[in-house]
């Protein structure tokens, strides 16, 4: 499967929780893909750090009425922050699903590969104490996301995509703004709910 087949599933499966999208290519699919959403927040030019923020805001949301922060992450981002599996695994956030979307290259800069080729990331979640599986087909990702989703515990889940993408528009604009976009979609969540 490609990215962009990935990314539209998840924005189907997950319509109203957080979600935490990695670095521009990810973010301009998915804008391209189901437009711009105030659940969404992109973390634009801060590679490695779309999963301590999700981490982050698990942990401030866990008695909030929100099922699970979703994060979606690459490879090589994943890479250059690896540690964090070790802090989600020590603090075992209950609300927090990291998709790693695993191309095996640093597409932004190029196509070079990344370490991913020799890096079994299901094993070293598991080995951090997070629930951990993989996903290679849509119909698999669907069931296996639906099945995450529903535990207690931090979860991790490899999908394999090819290095296909769409044609989009560049996502230029100040990253305060769709953060302060993001903080008003989470007010009015907790607001709701109260």
């Amino acid at each position: 499967m490609n990215r962009p087949e990935a990314l539209k599933l998840i924005a189907e499966l997950f319509p109203d929780q957080p979600i935490v999208l990695t670095l521009g290519g990810t973010v301009r699919e998915m804008m391209a893909l189901v437009g711009r959403r105030a659940n969404h927040l992109p973390i634009l030019d801060s590679m490695g750090l779309p999963v301590p923020i999700a981490l982050g805001l698990a942990l401030g949301l866990e008695e909030a009425p929100v099922d699970k922060v979703i994060v979606i992450e690459g490879d090589g981002s994943l890479l250059m922050g690896l540690s964090v599996l070790s802090t989600i695994g020590m603090l075992q956030p209950r609300k927090l699903l990291l998709i790693l979307m695993d191309n095996g290259v640093y597409a932004a800069t190029g196509g070079q590969p990344t370490a991913a080729q020799s890096t079994d990331f299901v094993r070293v979640a598991q080995a951090f104490g997070l629930e951990a599986r993989e996903a290679t087909t849509l119909e698999g990702l669907r069931s296996t996301l639906q099945e995450l989703a529903a535990l207690d515990r931090p979860a991790f889940l490899r999908v394999a995509v090819t290095t296909e993408t769409i044609p989009t528009d560049y996502f230029l604009e100040d990253p305060v703004i769709p953060g302060r976009e993001f903080q008003a979609y989470l007010q009015q969540r907790l607001r709701q709910s109260s």
